[in-house]
């Protein structure tokens, strides 16, 4: 029996120790920008972004691997009813060039009774070294370099994709975050509603029990406290579920989720807003150039108009040429009268072309479809973000405005209160009025808790619709 506590004790410590280790991660104020710096390190998607470029350059690696140079070495013989056929012996190195011409150099010796004339080689084998090009199609485009090219726009895409992904990410914690700190605002303002209404109850039946209040009057304030409790509840929960979105977003260095415990809070001031942003034009086509889904879609056109360059290629005939000198292989071995690469050449020309080229027509016109949808699609792209970018802005002037009348607003209700409070304490007014004048002022500081909340998420949007959230935030 013992030992079974035992075990479950120390279960039941680990556990603890794991569980406030987990939570000494998350400061007891949490800010926006220790939260912000929590899920730029630890958060999966913050990860997954920080993958994106490097698949771009694996994938331009990989494509610079066709220009790699390779070595190649064969041997075959023939041997049958004990003849000795032929052996022959081939090796190489081949270097492809940027330019679509291939160098190469390698050995080969041959033998055998019955060889090919044509593959016959000197004793000491036979040296060439030559190159190979394209003068026809090929000359200025192939796929090795169409390969590159659209792997090097990849890349850049990757780059952007990176970063739209931690703009999305942030404008949704940024968001969660706000509405933690109004709720908290919130639950502060039905705080004190209910500490006053507790305060005017006690002071109610302070006077009715001394003769100077009717009985009514302490059921009225009671119901007052009653309502008061129920919002309170109710901000309360907002503030606990807005805990638990905002923990969505919070994560550890090893990956696991972390929560919010009871006693973090958030920064109030969090909730403010900077001076409002002067944008114009030339700022907007600016932000516009740096917008990662236009730098996505930039590079998806690049990479159509690089197929559009091969499939014009395509219309060209193959005109192929090969050249190389032929030595003896002697030279190696500094033979009396054999000289390196003197003794002969080998040279070829390749040509072909389609009678009709329906198949390369075809798909250069697909390639130019393509591409002028894509720019298409891009010039549409530009315009909605140009113009959502101005809503944002619109937002922003009205949301600023709607705060300033709201804090008058407050400061109106305030007056308001504290005047009928004087006529209530000189006995010129009734409860059911100083509670008429109450509710506005706890709902209009309600209100404007919701108001800066909007405002503040207001700019994070406008930064996410320009594309720049993550850079304000970039470490």
């Amino acid at each position: 029996m013992m030992s079974r506590f035992t075990s479950r004790w120390w279960c039941l410590s680990v556990a603890v120790v794991l569980f406030a280790t987990v939570q000494a991660q998350v400061p007891p104020v949490l800010t926006r920008e220790a939260f912000v710096r929590i899920v730029l390190e630890n958060h999966p998607m913050a990860r997954q972004a920080a993958l994106r470029p490097e698949l771009g350059a694996a994938s331009v690696r990989s494509a610079r691997g066709g220009f790699d140079p390779k070595a190649t070495a064969n041997y075959d013989e023939k041997t049958f009813d004990e003849k000795n056929y032929f052996q022959l012996f081939d090796a190489g190195l081949k270097v492809p060039t940027w330019y679509g011409v291939e160098l190469f150099a390698g050995f080969q010796e041959n033998g055998g009774d019955l060889l090919d004339p044509q593959a016959s080689t000197p004793d000491d084998g036979l040296l060439k070294v030559g190159g190979s090009i394209s003068l026809g199609q090929g000359l200025f485009i192939d796929q090795r370099r169409a390969a590159l090219r659209r792997a090097q726009a990849y890349q850049r895409a990757t780059e952007a994709e990176q970063v739209q992904l931690l703009n999305d990410l942030l404008l949704q914690a940024l968001n969660d975050h706000t509405d933690w700190v109004a709720a908290y605002r919130a639950l502060q303002v039905s705080d004190t509603a209910v500490a006053l209404a507790s305060i005017r109850l006690e002071a109610v039946r302070g006077s009715w029990r001394g003769g100077d209040r009717p009985a009514i009057d302490t059921l009225e304030a009671y119901i007052q406290l009653q309502d008061r409790q129920m919002r309170q509840q109710q901000a309360a929960l907002n503030f606990r579920n807005a805990g638990l979105r905002l923990s969505n977003h919070l994560w550890d260095a090893a990956q696991r989720p972390l929560e919010l415990a009871p006693g973090i809070l958030p920064d109030g001031s969090d909730l403010f807003s900077p001076p409002a942003p002067a944008l114009n034009e030339v700022t907007i086509d600016s932000a516009l150039v740096r917008h990662p889904l236009l730098a996505q879609a930039t590079a998806r056109i690049e990479q159509l108009e690089v197929d559009r360059r091969l499939r014009s290629e395509m219309l060209k005939p193959e005109l192929d040429l090969k050249y190389q000198w032929l030595g003896d292989g002697g030279a190696l071995n500094n033979e009396p009268g054999v000289g390196l690469l003197q003794q002969g050449h080998q040279f070829g020309v390749g040509f072909q072309v389609p009678l009709f080229l329906r198949r390369e027509r075809g798909e250069l016109t697909i390639a130019r479809l393509r591409l002028t949808d894509a720019d298409l699609g891009l010039e549409r792209d530009r315009l909605r973000i140009r113009n959502r970018i101005r809503e944002r802005v619109n937002d922003i002037a009205v949301f600023g405005d709607q705060v300033q009348l709201g804090a008058s607003m407050v400061v109106n209700n305030e007056r308001l209160l504290a005047g009928e409070n004087q006529r209530f304490n000189a006995g010129e007014s009734s409860l059911f009025l100083v509670n008429a004048r109450e509710v506005p002022l706890i709902d209009a500081r309600i209100r404007q808790v919701d108001l800066e909340a909007r405002l503040r998420k207001s700019y994070f949007s406008l930064d996410h619709e320009a594309g720049t959230l993550w850079q304000a935030w970039r470490p």
